[in-house]
Protein backbone atom coordinates (compact mmCIF):
# COMPACT_ATOMS: atom_id res chain seq x y z
CA UNK A 1 0.00 0.00 0.00
CA UNK A 2 1.21 3.65 -0.77
CA UNK A 3 1.60 6.32 1.87
CA UNK A 4 -0.33 9.29 2.24
CA UNK A 5 -0.46 11.49 -0.80
CA UNK A 6 1.31 14.76 1.43
CA UNK A 7 -1.12 16.80 -1.22
CA UNK A 8 -3.90 15.12 0.25
CA UNK A 9 -6.97 17.44 1.57
CA UNK A 10 -8.95 15.27 3.35
CA UNK A 11 -8.32 12.46 5.48
CA UNK A 12 -9.33 9.39 4.72
CA UNK A 13 -12.38 7.55 5.95
CA UNK A 14 -10.68 4.19 6.42
CA UNK A 15 -7.15 3.50 7.45
CA UNK A 16 -4.70 0.67 7.72
CA UNK A 17 -1.99 1.40 10.65
CA UNK A 18 -0.76 -2.06 9.86
CA UNK A 19 0.58 -1.12 6.32
CA UNK A 20 0.90 2.38 6.23
CA UNK A 21 2.98 4.67 9.02
CA UNK A 22 1.05 8.04 8.24
CA UNK A 23 -2.14 5.72 8.78
CA UNK A 24 -0.57 4.84 12.06
CA UNK A 25 0.55 8.36 12.89
CA UNK A 26 -3.05 9.87 12.33
CA UNK A 27 -4.36 8.07 15.49
CA UNK A 28 -0.58 7.94 17.26
CA UNK A 29 -1.10 11.81 18.10
CA UNK A 30 -4.31 11.53 19.25
CA UNK A 31 -2.90 8.88 21.71
CA UNK A 32 0.00 10.65 22.75
CA UNK A 33 -2.27 13.65 23.62
CA UNK A 34 -4.46 11.61 26.19
CA UNK A 35 -1.41 10.25 27.49
CA UNK A 36 -0.40 13.76 27.82
CA UNK A 37 -3.30 14.46 29.85
CA UNK A 38 -3.16 11.74 32.43
CA UNK A 39 0.18 12.91 33.28
CA UNK A 40 -1.50 16.06 34.75
CA UNK A 41 -4.67 14.76 35.38
CA UNK A 42 -4.02 10.83 36.57
CA UNK A 43 -7.97 10.17 37.07
CA UNK A 44 -10.12 11.25 33.96
CA UNK A 45 -13.15 9.34 35.11
CA UNK A 46 -16.78 10.92 34.28
CA UNK A 47 -14.73 13.83 32.50
CA UNK A 48 -16.39 15.20 29.85
CA UNK A 49 -14.50 15.46 26.64
CA UNK A 50 -15.23 17.35 23.50
CA UNK A 51 -13.60 16.41 20.10
CA UNK A 52 -13.73 19.35 18.01
CA UNK A 53 -13.29 18.01 14.39
CA UNK A 54 -13.82 14.10 15.66
CA UNK A 55 -13.10 12.96 11.66
CA UNK A 56 -13.44 8.98 11.79
CA UNK A 57 -13.56 8.97 16.26
CA UNK A 58 -11.16 7.00 17.31
CA UNK A 59 -10.94 9.98 19.79
CA UNK A 60 -14.10 9.01 20.91
CA UNK A 61 -12.96 5.69 21.29
CA UNK A 62 -9.88 6.10 23.59
CA UNK A 63 -11.44 8.41 25.95
CA UNK A 64 -14.21 6.24 26.30
CA UNK A 65 -11.68 3.86 27.11
CA UNK A 66 -10.16 6.22 29.61
CA UNK A 67 -13.46 6.31 31.47
CA UNK A 68 -14.14 9.77 30.10
CA UNK A 69 -17.73 10.73 28.39
CA UNK A 70 -16.85 11.99 25.06
CA UNK A 71 -18.65 13.83 22.18
CA UNK A 72 -17.69 14.64 19.05
CA UNK A 73 -18.20 17.25 15.94
CA UNK A 74 -17.63 17.48 12.66
CA UNK A 75 -18.56 19.17 9.41
CA UNK A 76 -18.65 16.02 7.10
CA UNK A 77 -21.32 14.10 7.34
CA UNK A 78 -19.74 11.07 6.43
CA UNK A 79 -17.09 11.81 9.47
CA UNK A 80 -20.58 11.52 11.61
CA UNK A 81 -22.06 8.21 10.17
CA UNK A 82 -18.88 6.71 11.04
CA UNK A 83 -17.96 8.06 14.32
CA UNK A 84 -21.10 8.23 15.20
CA UNK A 85 -20.33 4.24 15.78
CA UNK A 86 -18.01 4.84 18.42
CA UNK A 87 -20.12 7.28 20.26
CA UNK A 88 -22.08 10.54 20.54
CA UNK A 89 -21.44 12.50 17.77
CA UNK A 90 -23.56 16.19 15.88
CA UNK A 91 -22.59 18.22 13.12
CA UNK A 92 -20.56 20.79 13.07
CA UNK A 93 -22.45 24.37 12.80
CA UNK A 94 -19.88 26.62 11.86
CA UNK A 95 -22.74 29.02 11.52
CA UNK A 96 -23.59 28.94 15.05
CA UNK A 97 -20.35 28.18 16.52
CA UNK A 98 -20.79 29.87 19.59
CA UNK A 99 -23.87 28.44 20.81
CA UNK A 100 -23.21 25.12 20.18
CA UNK A 101 -19.51 25.35 21.89
CA UNK A 102 -21.31 26.60 25.05
CA UNK A 103 -19.17 28.33 27.87
CA UNK A 104 -17.90 25.47 30.24
CA UNK A 105 -20.11 23.06 28.79
CA UNK A 106 -17.09 20.30 28.84
CA UNK A 107 -14.38 19.24 30.67
CA UNK A 108 -11.51 19.16 28.01
CA UNK A 109 -11.69 20.07 24.48
CA UNK A 110 -9.54 18.24 21.86
CA UNK A 111 -8.28 19.41 18.44
CA UNK A 112 -6.30 17.07 16.68
CA UNK A 113 -5.42 18.23 13.11
CA UNK A 114 -7.81 20.52 12.33
CA UNK A 115 -7.12 24.05 13.18
CA UNK A 116 -4.47 24.77 10.34
CA UNK A 117 -7.68 23.72 7.96
CA UNK A 118 -9.33 26.86 9.01
CA UNK A 119 -9.71 31.03 7.82
CA UNK A 120 -9.91 32.21 11.78
CA UNK A 121 -7.83 29.66 14.12
CA UNK A 122 -7.59 32.81 16.45
CA UNK A 123 -11.46 32.77 16.51
CA UNK A 124 -11.89 28.90 16.71
CA UNK A 125 -8.93 28.53 19.52
CA UNK A 126 -10.73 30.99 21.48
CA UNK A 127 -14.08 29.39 21.32
CA UNK A 128 -12.62 26.07 22.33
CA UNK A 129 -11.15 27.73 25.39
CA UNK A 130 -14.78 29.13 25.82
CA UNK A 131 -15.99 25.76 26.07
CA UNK A 132 -13.46 24.37 28.25
CA UNK A 133 -13.40 23.76 32.19
CA UNK A 134 -10.24 22.39 32.85
CA UNK A 135 -8.07 21.81 29.49
CA UNK A 136 -7.88 22.51 25.84
CA UNK A 137 -5.58 19.31 23.74
CA UNK A 138 -4.61 20.82 20.25
CA UNK A 139 -2.76 19.00 17.67
CA UNK A 140 -1.07 20.68 14.76
CA UNK A 141 1.62 19.81 12.04
CA UNK A 142 4.87 21.17 13.17
CA UNK A 143 6.50 23.55 10.48
CA UNK A 144 9.90 22.87 11.77
CA UNK A 145 9.78 19.17 10.66
CA UNK A 146 13.03 18.14 9.58
CA UNK A 147 13.72 18.80 5.27
CA UNK A 148 14.62 15.70 3.25
CA UNK A 149 18.54 16.55 2.39
CA UNK A 150 17.55 15.88 -1.40
CA UNK A 151 15.14 18.03 -1.68
CA UNK A 152 16.36 21.24 1.51
CA UNK A 153 14.13 23.90 0.34
CA UNK A 154 9.98 23.74 1.10
CA UNK A 155 8.55 23.44 -2.18
CA UNK A 156 4.63 24.11 -2.42
CA UNK A 157 3.89 20.82 -3.50
CA UNK A 158 5.21 18.96 -0.40
CA UNK A 159 2.38 20.95 1.39
CA UNK A 160 -0.95 20.22 2.19
CA UNK A 161 -3.62 21.70 -0.10
CA UNK A 162 -6.19 21.99 2.83
CA UNK A 163 -3.57 23.80 5.30
CA UNK A 164 -4.42 27.02 5.41
CA UNK A 165 -1.38 28.09 7.84
CA UNK A 166 1.24 25.67 10.18
CA UNK A 167 3.73 26.72 13.16
CA UNK A 168 6.14 25.73 14.89
CA UNK A 169 6.05 25.42 19.25
CA UNK A 170 6.86 29.24 19.63
CA UNK A 171 4.10 30.62 17.63
CA UNK A 172 1.82 27.82 18.51
CA UNK A 173 2.67 29.32 22.02
CA UNK A 174 2.20 33.36 20.72
CA UNK A 175 -1.16 31.87 19.53
CA UNK A 176 -2.54 30.25 22.24
CA UNK A 177 -1.22 32.56 25.45
CA UNK A 178 -0.74 36.52 24.06
CA UNK A 179 -4.10 36.15 21.56
CA UNK A 180 -6.39 33.02 22.94
CA UNK A 181 -6.42 33.05 26.75
CA UNK A 182 -4.79 29.58 27.40
CA UNK A 183 -1.53 28.96 29.09
CA UNK A 184 0.71 25.84 28.15
CA UNK A 185 1.06 23.50 30.59
CA UNK A 186 3.00 21.20 28.44
CA UNK A 187 4.14 19.49 25.42
CA UNK A 188 3.48 15.76 23.81
CA UNK A 189 5.81 14.77 21.54
CA UNK A 190 4.69 11.96 18.45
CA UNK A 191 7.14 11.17 15.89
CA UNK A 192 10.47 12.36 14.29
CA UNK A 193 11.10 11.73 10.72
CA UNK A 194 14.92 11.71 9.20
CA UNK A 195 14.01 11.24 5.58
CA UNK A 196 16.70 9.74 4.17
CA UNK A 197 17.56 7.05 7.21
CA UNK A 198 13.65 6.67 7.54
CA UNK A 199 13.55 5.47 3.93
CA UNK A 200 16.41 3.00 4.49
CA UNK A 201 14.98 1.39 7.57
CA UNK A 202 11.27 1.15 6.22
CA UNK A 203 13.09 -0.31 3.11
CA UNK A 204 14.96 -2.71 4.98
CA UNK A 205 13.28 -3.67 7.88
CA UNK A 206 10.14 -2.81 7.67
CA UNK A 207 7.44 -0.02 8.77
CA UNK A 208 7.19 -1.71 12.04
CA UNK A 209 10.66 -1.04 12.48
CA UNK A 210 10.55 3.01 11.16
CA UNK A 211 7.85 3.57 13.43
CA UNK A 212 10.12 1.75 16.71
CA UNK A 213 12.94 4.64 15.29
CA UNK A 214 11.00 7.57 14.27
CA UNK A 215 8.70 7.09 17.85
CA UNK A 216 11.54 6.33 19.52
CA UNK A 217 15.61 7.43 19.15
CA UNK A 218 14.72 9.92 16.71
CA UNK A 219 11.98 11.28 19.03
CA UNK A 220 14.25 11.61 21.66
CA UNK A 221 17.13 12.89 20.06
CA UNK A 222 15.02 15.82 18.03
CA UNK A 223 11.74 16.17 19.86
CA UNK A 224 10.65 20.01 18.74
CA UNK A 225 10.95 18.47 14.96
CA UNK A 226 8.30 15.65 15.85
CA UNK A 227 5.20 15.63 13.15
CA UNK A 228 3.16 17.28 14.92
CA UNK A 229 2.70 20.36 18.08
CA UNK A 230 0.95 19.15 20.75
CA UNK A 231 -0.06 21.45 23.27
CA UNK A 232 -1.89 20.43 27.03
CA UNK A 233 -3.56 23.96 27.70
CA UNK A 234 -5.40 25.60 30.95
CA UNK A 235 -8.12 28.26 29.98
CA UNK A 236 -7.33 31.13 32.15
Amino acid sequence: MTEVNPRSVHLPYSIDEAENRNHYYENYWKRVALDLLLKHQSDVTDLTLLDYGCGRGETLTYASNLGMKPTGLDIDPECVRIAAQKGNVEILRLDDLSNQLGEKSYDVVTCFHVLEHVENPKEVLSLLKRAARKYVIVAVPNLRQINNLRRPRVEAQLCNEGHLQSWDHPHFRNLAENHCGLKIVDWGFDATLLPLVSEIIRRTFGTKAVIHAETGIFKTLFPYNCVSVIALMRPI
